[in-house]
């Protein structure tokens, strides 16, 4: 008896879509028809992961474009039941080098997602890294400083590293670049005071319970 096709299967193997599909995905898409797409893959697993094993084909490099494109335009919930717990793979898609398409349609991808209850060091990693380089687009360096905000709020090391990496940027810096700059130590500087606070109230009920 023959093997029902997995969900996995499918993630897995790259299987292949229908001739529509392909056809849809091999051509120069407008943003209204890929809105369309995005709805039409509502509450479909099959067909968002079929996207995702297509964003991962090098040899097309336009059909995984458009397959990347499709997938930031997914609902919220949608992101969240079926992309969540692809985090791994889309983080090692956003920070490979051999990527074939935008770097920053992954990489919005992972802003609208969860960060987890750790953060994904990897992830972290790159973009401190490629926050002050130069060379790297400014939409892509924007998504890296709302991801590393993010990881880096919880722990007071992190931010300690994250605050140090804003602060070599230029100042003649783009604008859109200058309001992720304020807005992430604008957050960490109220996380940092937060844990400040709770550090002196645990501090003080030790001394209190010493005497």
């Amino acid at each position: 008896m023959e093997h029902e096709m997995t969900t996995e299967d499918r993630y897995n193997r790259g299987m292949p879509m229908t001739a529509n599909t392909m056809c849809l995905l091999d051509a120069r898409l407008s943003k209204a028809q890929v809105m369309a797409m995005a709805h039409g893959l509502h509450h479909d697993e099959d067909g968002i992961v079929d996207m995702l094993a297509m964003m991962r084909q090098t040899d097309n490099p336009r059909m995984a474009y458009n397959a990347a494109w499709g997938l930031t335009h997914l609902s919220a919930e949608d992101k969240r039941l079926y992309l969540f717990h692809r985090y791994k793979d889309l983080v090692h898609l956003a920070t490979s080098e051999a990527l074939c398409f935008r770097r920053g349609l992954v990489l919005s991808i992972l802003v609208d997602l969860p960060t987890g209850d750790e953060p994904d060091t990897e992830l972290l990693d790159y973009c401190l890294a490629h926050i002050t380089d130069m060379n790297e687009n400014d939409s892509n360096r924007v998504c890296m400083i709302k991801l590393a905000t993010r990881m880096c709020q919880p722990y007071p090391e992190l931010c300690n590293e994250l605050l140090l990496t804003l602060e070599i940027l230029p100042p003649d810096i783009s604008k859109s670049m200058a309001c992720a700059k304020k807005n992430a130590q604008k957050i960490i500087e109220r996380a940092m005071n937060k844990q400040n606070r709770l550090r002196r109230y645990f501090q003080e009920e030790e001394n209190n319970e010493q005497r």
